[in-house]
């Protein structure tokens, strides 16, 4: 039992790569997770040849949402946030029958599933990473997530977003647009760069350099480790550290000897396509250094939970009373 002080909340990540649901619990300012579970359930890799996703992957996907539901039962948390990510979106889904699949999924979870945009994505990235680093300098900062289905780019100040960019590709989909055979050669590789920097063109935040990003996704912790357990660079995701693993890429050949080369490469089964989308980002956006974040989607939600029962706490304690509005989001120009 946790403290009426300090009341439990839980968030559920649907991607096209993993489910994840995190418990935890804010106490004086610092979350405290209690539970972290992740189940690879790879519907991206489990299409049939009509573009849905296969009956098996789809039973896959139900049990690990089943099981989700045990565990939230047993944790008992106050509120529960679950979002679905692009790869399920209405707008431009990765299986056609995403729209079918979701509300199996909310059957089999027993709680509603929401289906986000990348502003949201890109917001509640951000608070997770703004809330790990606190308000820094105060100083402009600038974190990407490159998902499954798409890639998030948000600049802001502390703990507040001011700009989002949101690109529908992920690094699934630049795989499967570069690597659909498991082969990597250098031609190929080259050209899952110059597309991702078509995409980011002119989308750098403001005319400036990056002495380093954030990233908040397994693409940039598995690169990072790879880096380091090869001593590239010190382990540090510089320009020259993504080049030089892009070659020992292409060295490799082909996907399945990068996953038997690198432990981390296992764990994220698209991390050719992620590494040209990084490239791709490091370049068009002038960033000296990208750094690993150790939170995203699901922190941010927990902390936005935290701080939506704050705000409802204090209006009911002082009736009438006028509520702050969020900040308006820009858009990168």
């Amino acid at each position: 039992m946790t403290s009426p002080d300090f009341p439990r909340y839980a968030a559920v990540e649907l991607g096209s790569g993993s489910f994840r649901l995190h418990v935890g619990r804010i106490e004086h300012g610092e979350l405290l997770l209690e539970a972290t579970l992740a189940e690879p359930v790879r519907l991206a890799a489990s299409f049939d040849e009509d573009g849905s996703l296969c009956e098996a992957a789809m039973r896959r996907a139900l049990a690990c949402l089943r099981e989700f539901a045990l565990a939230l039962d047993a944790w008992r948390p106050q509120a529960v946030r679950a979002v679905a990510t692009a790869a399920f979106g209405a707008a431009n889904p990765m299986a056609r029958n995403a729209q079918l699949f979701l509300p199996a999924a909310e059957r089999a979870l027993r709680r509603p599933i929401e289906c986000i945009n990348g502003d949201e994505a890109g917001r509640l990235v951000y608070t997770g990473v703004a809330s790990t680093l606190g308000d820094g300098d105060g100083g402009p900062r600038l974190v990407l997530d490159i998902g499954s289905a798409s890639t998030e780019l948000v600049l802001g100040r502390g703990l507040q977003v001011e700009q989002i960019e949101s690109f529908p590709v992920g690094a699934v989909r630049q795989s499967l647009s570069f690597f659909a055979d498991g082969r990597i050669d250098a031609a190929c590789f080259d050209a899952a760069v110059r597309s991702g920097r078509s995409r980011f063109a002119g989308k750098a935040p403001g005319e400036r350099r990056w002495p380093l990003a954030w990233g908040a996704c397994g693409t940039v912790r598995a690169l990072a480790e790879i880096a380091l357990e090869d001593g590239f660079d010190g382990g540090r995701l510089t320009h020259a550290c993504l080049r030089e693993l892009r070659r020992r890429f292409v060295d490799a050949g082909h996907v399945a000897r990068i996953r038997l080369a690198w432990p981390a490469a296992a764990r994220a089964p698209h991390l050719a396509g992620g590494l040209a989308l990084l490239l791709a980002l490091v370049e068009e956006c002038a960033i000296d250094e990208v750094v690993p974040a150790q939170a995203g989607l699901r922190v941010g939600a927990l902390w936005d939970l935290h701080r939506r029962a704050f705000v409802a706490t204090r209006a009911a304690a002082t009736p009438g009373a006028a509520q702050p509005r969020p900040p308006a989001l820009a858009r990168l120009a």
